[in-house]
């Protein structure tokens, strides 16, 4: 009896010790100082300005040498929000439209190098929902990757806030993460009525999900303000193309036919269509619609055109790239 007692105490001890253990241990990282925030260098400015010209340029070719360049960048100055931002931008680049090279299992890496470096900048800089957004999505993509439920769901309801914070940007960012499900899943369903919900936010009126007319709501353009991510600006030259092409992809892709069709053609209705270099792609697109959806639902890997917009190889120049050939051509 005695040394049952002994042992009972022994092992209260120890749990006792544990425990206590734990709560230094949270303790300890609660009282350490948060990281703090400094604003950008001219060093960082003027790198700024290179990730412009090769984004807006269309030159995939250069991401490896800028990458390079931003991380000696964070290293030297970790608290900088807007470059670490841009660092993760490179590598979500790398990653979206890596149809461009040839197949790489390794490509993966930069969803995984993405999502830290979008933590970074998000908890440098909370005010700035297009970084939680993007946060929120790299959660997502990773955890999708490595198959990770808990993370997806951390991720599906970090973005539910990046909405509310900013609806008409991220509406579509959500959207379009959930663009690469299957086409009748629930996550791929939601994503599309989350496109919808992005013209509902940013013409300020229920939109009709039939045919829609979206002639009269033109006027409505602005550059300033939350609606200004509903239309072409200069970090997204062609972003009203782009989210038109990507929409009637996912329209298609679900069968929707009649509503493709008119997503399709409202890429026309901006006045920068005759230079955006992937009208192309949306003219190819109107022309094979009869066999869009097949086309879209069973493209091969490492397809560049002929598959939804999120998995291409212009993912991302269809609302950013300004000058340069396209990635894809005709006949691609």
């Amino acid at each position: 009896m005695k040394r049952t007692l002994i042992r009972a105490g022994v092992w209260l001890l120890l749990a006792g010790a544990a425990v206590g253990l734990q709560a230094c241990s949270a303790l300890g990282v609660a009282m350490a100082p948060a990281k703090k925030a400094t604003a950008p260098t001219p060093d960082a400015q003027a790198l700024a300005g290179d990730f412009w010209l090769a984004l807006h340029g269309g030159d995939y070719g250069r991401i490896d040498d800028l990458l390079e360049r931003h991380m000696r960048e964070v290293v030297a100055e970790p608290g900088d929000a807007l470059t670490l931002f841009h660092t993760g931008l490179l590598h979500a680049w790398k990653l979206s439209e890596r149809s461009r090279e040839p197949r790489n299992a390794r490509v993966v890496e930069h969803a995984i190098a993405a999502r830290r470096l979008f933590a970074e900048a998000a908890q440098l800089d909370p005010a700035d929902a297009r970084i939680a957004g993007f946060a929120a999505g790299f959660v997502m993509t990773e955890a999708a990757i490595l198959s990770n439920e808990k993370q997806l769901r951390q991720g599906y309801f970090q973005m539910q806030d990046a909405v509310a914070s900013w609806p008409e940007f991220n509406l579509f960012t959500s959207g379009y993460v959930m663009s690469a499900n299957p086409p009748h899943s629930a996550p791929f369903t939601e994503g599309l009525e989350q496109q919808w919900r992005t013209l509902d936010a940013c013409f300020g009126a229920k939109v009709s999900r039939q045919s829609p007319d979206l002639r009269p709501y033109l006027s409505q353009e602005t550059q300033s303000g939350r609606k200004r991510a509903c239309w072409n600006s200069w970090i997204a030259p062609h972003n009203w193309e782009g989210f038109f092409l990507n929409f009637g992809d996912m329209l298609a892709r679900s069968g929707d036919m009649a509503n493709a069709r008119v997503m399709y053609q409202a890429t026309r209705l901006s006045g920068t269509y005759e230079q955006w270099p992937y009208r192309g792609v949306a003219e190819r697109r109107l022309a094979n619609l009869a066999s869009l959806t097949d086309a879209l639902n069973k493209a091969p890997d490492n397809e560049p055109e002929r598959v939804t917009m999120n998995s291409s190889a212009f993912s991302c120049m269809a609302c950013h790239q300004a000058s340069g050939p396209p990635s894809v051509r005709s006949g691609s």
